[in-house]
């Protein structure tokens, strides 16, 4: 049966000399591989719609349960191919798609992350800020993955606290958790993290969030990602620190 949608090219790896087995987060089929036959060869239909990054409108055939489906149309909608060419926003990006793959679950429809990683595209192409639009993208990415952190009260007695357990993912204060392993936050990290919870995209443009707030959701979301999610850094995480010197 063929099927048509539109997609988003998370990645893409060579599977033999001319072929390449494609990863795509699609409108109606959630996270997919596919089977692109010869888009590596001159004069290819596919031409570089199978860049990671772009935008189109796919179709495909087979069934996701018994093989790979065979990609069989991709039509350009966007090709976001600005965002390729500057190389801080794009390995800011490849972390993000990297998460992505990692965190959803193959094959399984949901609208929604299609949707964020869209919206955060036509924003950085737009020229908004990258910074808080990666922060933002992966909170609600965690959050439709059923794994964002809980930064309200004490999980377990409800009172207020600041000590961010790493291995729970969630707040616990000291009475209830006298372990060591955490993070303390501030309040304006919360208030922010729950806050972009909450919001749609249209009013990210909108905050006015200091460099030390924003640099604090950060360390809390990528800590909570790297102990809880993965069992190392992404990999496009630790060549960004590699490329500036930081140990990871």
């Amino acid at each position: 049966m063929q099927k048509r949608t539109e997609s988003i090219v998370i990645s893409n790896r060579q599977f033999n000399e001319a072929d390449l087995i494609v990863t795509l987060l699609t409108k109606d089929h959630g996270l997919i591989d596919v089977f692109a036959k010869s888009p590596r060869k001159v004069g290819s239909r596919f031409g570089s719609s199978l860049e990671p990054l772009t935008y189109s409108k796919v179709a495909f055939i087979g069934k996701q349960q018994s093989h790979l489906p065979r990609l069989i149309q991709s039509d350009i909608i966007k090709p976001f191919s600005k965002l390729r060419e500057e190389f801080n926003l794009f390995m800011a990006l490849s972390e993000a798609l990297e998460l992505t793959k990692k965190i959803l679950p193959q094959g399984v429809p949901q609208r929604g992350p299609f949707q964020l990683l869209l919206n955060m595209l036509i924003s950085l192409e737009e020229g908004k800020d990258l910074k808080k639009q990666i922060i933002y993208y992966k909170i609600k990415l965690l959050k439709f993955a059923g794994f964002a952190p809980g930064l309200e009260r004490c999980i377990r007695c409800s009172s207020p606290t600041n000590r961010f357990s790493l291995s729970e993912g969630t707040l616990l204060c000291s009475k209830c958790s006298p372990s060591s392993e955490h993070l303390i936050i501030e309040n304006s990290i919360k208030n922010l993290y729950n806050f972009m919870l909450r919001i749609r995209p249209s009013v990210l443009d909108r905050l006015k969030i200091t460099e030390d707030t924003l640099k604090g959701l950060e360390r809390v979301i990528n800590s909570h990602i790297n102990y809880n999610i993965i069992d190392n850094k992404l990999n496009t995480h630790q060549f960004i620190a590699s490329t500036r010197g930081v140990r990871v």
